[in-house]
């Protein structure tokens, strides 16, 4: 059933338009005909106007509220008693200006307390640092005596206890004769003295010197009363540990043969426990008195020392932060501004419930304020724009200011998109910030436009001109809805506002053009919009 009517109002449209028209005018027209007041009745319905020459502009509008050039918050950085506070409210202050000092007693305490601090670290750094030189000497084995190593009882990477044993040395480069003499022919001034000393059975000769002579006598066979005496030779290669000798001293000869033995001889001990690091010797090789010949690990050495070294490091920087933080005591102007808020004063006691701010300051040299552009205009405007300006509270004052920040960063609502535009105003004024302004933003300009109402352009290029006295509107043009009066003439638009627009060509300032009035287009729509809009459902 819907449908059927819905098919018979798309057929009859036009129908049941004209039987609305002729409803008006018998039940609206006639009887104000009737009553002599047509005339009144068809002026009601549109009004007309001559094109007038004025500038044009199209611009941009939209509203902000006043904010200060800057503006800062301070707020407390430490805890305590307020000594000074030397400003007030509506005080102009300057930059680096002491605003609050609190009582610096406890951050002189913080100060001594960390120095104290550097001092033991400093301390105990430089003794982890001895200790660790001294445990190195203990680690690093050095030798006490020189000679081959004749044989080697460790390797790397064993671990090994202290008295263990780590080679055994011998030097048979030099070599010593052991001979007796008769007690009574022996001179102490022999020590020193060089000797002849005669190896083995060849009797091979080798020179030698006295280097000691036993204190005590012995009694060989045939009660000879002998000595000892002690001749260092250098082994030409031939002589062995054990091999007999004899030797001469000046014109004295020795009581008999007496044993070649080596010079030096004995045992490496470990003077230390842990686990062999390094191992610098091996069979055969020539080991000096005082050599490192083995050193031993120990995990804890660099460990130690590091810790110290970090603990100095943190107590010097406990006291750094400490003398830092006395600055904090002291709470000066970040910027030059006025004092818009102070929320403490001397005596007050800031403790760590406090969570105000101490004081707001505004910097009043320059204001700006913030307005949106929408998406389909921004970018039409450019930095550097000017833009003009009036403020709700200063009426009839007029003022400048320009564009210094178009931001990037949108704001989407309702699936409308703005973009947030900064304008800093020239001068302020008797501006405040908090102060509500509208802006206007000129994108084109037309000097000397010859201009018409925005309505009174239909179809984008026609305007309907009133008729000369005697000249009637044709029936075609009635039919394409032309008001009675008028005829329709074609022109060339240019720039346009919310509200006129630029005729470049077809129009003179003689020329008197229709205007439709607000209310009778209101209606028109009111008639036609629910029936065009059903007939498109319909057809949808």
């Amino acid at each position: 059933m819907k449908a059927k009517v819905i098919n018979f109002l798309k057929r009859h449209i036009k129908g049941i338009i004209i039987l609305a028209v002729l409803v008006i005018v018998i039940f609206v027209i006639l009887p104000k005909v009737f009553s002599g007041k047509a005339n009144e009745l068809m002026e009601s319905m549109y009004q007309t106007q001559n094109p007038t020459v004025q500038n044009l502009q199209k611009t941009l509008t939209g509203t902000g509220t006043i904010a200060p050039n800057d503006q800062y918050t301070i707020i407390p950085l430490v805890q305590g008693e307020i000594v000074e506070a030397p400003f007030e409210e509506g005080d102009v202050v300057e930059k680096g200006q002491l605003l609050y000092q609190f009582s610096t007693e406890d951050a002189k305490d913080a100060i001594k307390s960390a120095k104290l601090g550097v001092q033991q670290a400093e301390l105990n750094y430089s003794d982890t640092r001895d200790a660790k030189q001294q445990t190195k000497d203990n680690l690093s084995l050095t030798s006490d005596q020189e000679g081959y190593v004749k044989k080697l009882y460790v390797e790397e990477g064993e671990k090994i206890a202290a008295g263990t044993v780590v080679a055994d040395i011998y030097d048979n480069t030099t070599m010593i004769l052991d001979v007796p003499f008769n007690a009574s022919e022996i001179k102490k001034s022999w020590i020193g003295n060089r000797a002849k000393v005669y190896v083995g059975d060849e009797g091979e000769q080798v020179k030698g010197t006295v280097t000691a002579i036993s204190p005590t006598t012995e009694t060989l066979a045939g009660n000879m009363v002998v000595k000892y005496v002690e001749i260092e030779v250098v082994n030409p290669g031939g002589i062995n540990a054990g091999m007999s000798g004899s030797a001469s001293i000046g014109s004295v000869d020795c009581n008999s043969e007496g044993s070649f033995r080596v010079k030096s001889q004995g045992t490496l001990m470990a003077g230390g426990s842990g686990t062999i690091e390094r191992l610098s010797i091996k069979e055969g090789d020539y080991l000096e008195n005082g050599e490192t010949y083995l050193v031993l690990e120990d995990a804890t050495i660099g460990d130690s020392v590091e810790t110290s070294k970090l603990s100095l490091e943190n107590a010097k920087n406990q006291l750094s932060s400490a003398k830092k933080s006395l600055d904090d005591y002291s709470v000066t102007a970040p910027i030059s501004g006025t004092v818009i808020t102070k929320n403490a004063k001397e005596g007050d006691n800031i403790n760590a419930a406090y969570n105000s701010a101490l004081a707001v300051i505004h910097d009043l040299s320059k204001v700006k304020f913030q307005m949106k552009i929408d998406e389909l205009d921004v970018l039409d405007i450019y930095v550097g724009q000017e833009v003009t300006v009036t403020a709700d509270a200063l009426e009839g004052v007029e003022m400048t200011g320009h564009i210094t920040n178009i931001s990037l960063e949108a704001i989407t609502v309702g699936g409308v998109t703005e973009y947030p535009v900064t304008v800093e105003m020239d001068e302020v004024g008797d501006l405040l910030p908090g102060m509500n302004v509208s802006a206007k933003i000129v994108l084109e300009e037309e000097k000397d436009a010859l201009c018409i109402p925005v309505d009174s352009l239909m179809r984008g290029n026609v305007v309907y001109v009133k008729n000369a006295e005697g000249e009637e509107t044709s029936p075609e043009e009635i039919e394409n809805g032309v008001p009675v009066g008028f005829h329709e003439k074609a022109v060339t638009p240019g720039l346009s506002s919310d509200s006129l627009v630029q005729i470049l060509d077809g129009l003179t300032e003689a020329d008197e053009v229709y205007v439709p009035r607000a209310e009778m287009t209101d209606m028109y729509s009111m008639m036609m919009g629910p029936a065009m809009g059903a007939g498109m459902d319909d057809e949808e």
